[in-house]
């Protein structure tokens, strides 16, 4: 396994279009009083407190090979793991536990905006226009474990993260993913 990137605590810029959707609010319309409240509340208490993090492992020959179903044809596959960290799951069910189930759904919302954000962003510096994660049509949850000891072959993942007995992930804002790449579109070491 070969690392090609790590990032730790670096906020992707999350558009009001973006997060917008996620909060199944029309984009169109203006988030105004108490729902522009709760929207600048998590933009900024996320600011402040979350560390989101990604790992980003070009796979060896055994890993390719576990893979290579997944990716036919692929040149070189890429192992991905993002994460909003666990700080924003924490503080959501502290505020739905204190009664404020509007600011947990806001901050769950723009966690999910940074993970969507993540691998966006993972896509684009790869030169790619897809992934696919276990859980996807035709890959079972349940091979998150096996994505996530591939991925901690390449040495400690820079945040927190573990699989569940049902296949998902803790912190729940995370996501394991593969891509295929060609070899000229790999960033240089």
């Amino acid at each position: 396994m070969s690392l090609l990137w790590q990032a730790e605590n670096q906020h992707p810029v999350i558009s009001d279009r973006d997060y917008k959707r996620l909060l199944r609010f029309p984009v169109s319309r203006p988030l105004e009083g108490a729902l522009a409240e709760n929207a600048g509340w998590a933009r900024a208490w996320f600011a402040k407190h979350a560390r989101p993090w990604q790992q980003v492992v070009l796979a060896d020959s055994r890993a390719r090979a576990l893979f290579q179903a997944r990716l036919p044809g692929a040149e070189e596959i890429v192992l991905i793991a993002v994460s909003a960290g666990p700080e924003p799951e924490a503080e959501a069910a502290a505020r739905w536990a204190d009664g404020e189930p509007d600011r947990y759904f806001f901050l769950e919302c723009l966690a999910a905006a940074v993970v969507e954000a993540q691998l966006a962003g993972v896509r684009r510096r790869l030169g790619v226009s897809k992934h696919l994660c276990p859980g996807y049509t035709g890959w079972p949850v349940g091979e998150n474990q096996l994505l996530l000891a591939e991925l901690q072959q390449a040495g400690s993942l820079p945040g927190p993260l573990a699989v569940l007995a049902s296949g998902m992930l803790t912190p729940k804002k995370s996501q394991l993913a593969i891509c295929a790449v060609n070899r000229a579109s790999l960033p240089a070491s």
